[in-house]
């Protein structure tokens, strides 16, 4: 084998070993953007897990005072039609009064003191 024949052998491996190197530190590149999207997703899922959790702590509360209506809208059955049209008004009054509250925030930018 001659000098040239060598050398030309050994550039073959230098270029396949720099393609090897490149293609390796694309691999690196590819795994690290993987790794930060990754951490993304998982910084996101523990954002809504708190979120669920905050909702399912409204939703309880929430829960008592359908259970509440429920038990008053019972009673007023018991209580005939006088008692109905009650509750009906009460119902009336409450959610004007929410309208109003809106209205009035709406107006002024700041909730009723």
């Amino acid at each position: 084998m001659s000098e040239a024949s060598v050398e030309r052998s050994l550039g073959q491996i230098l270029g396949e070993l720099k393609g090897i190197d490149d293609r390796l530190m694309r691999a690196d590149d590819s795994r690290a953007v993987v790794h930060r999207r990754l951490d993304e997703v998982s910084n996101r899922l523990s954002h809504l897990e708190g979120e669920a959790e905050t909702t399912k702590a409204k939703v309880d509360q929430m829960q008592s005072v359908t259970d509440d209506v429920v038990r008053l809208r019972s009673q007023a059955q018991g209580a005939g039609t006088a008692g109905r049209w009650l509750i009906r008004l009460g119902i009336g009054i409450v959610g004007f009064a929410g309208w109003l509250v809106g209205i009035y925030t709406w107006l002024t930018g700041r909730p009723p003191p």
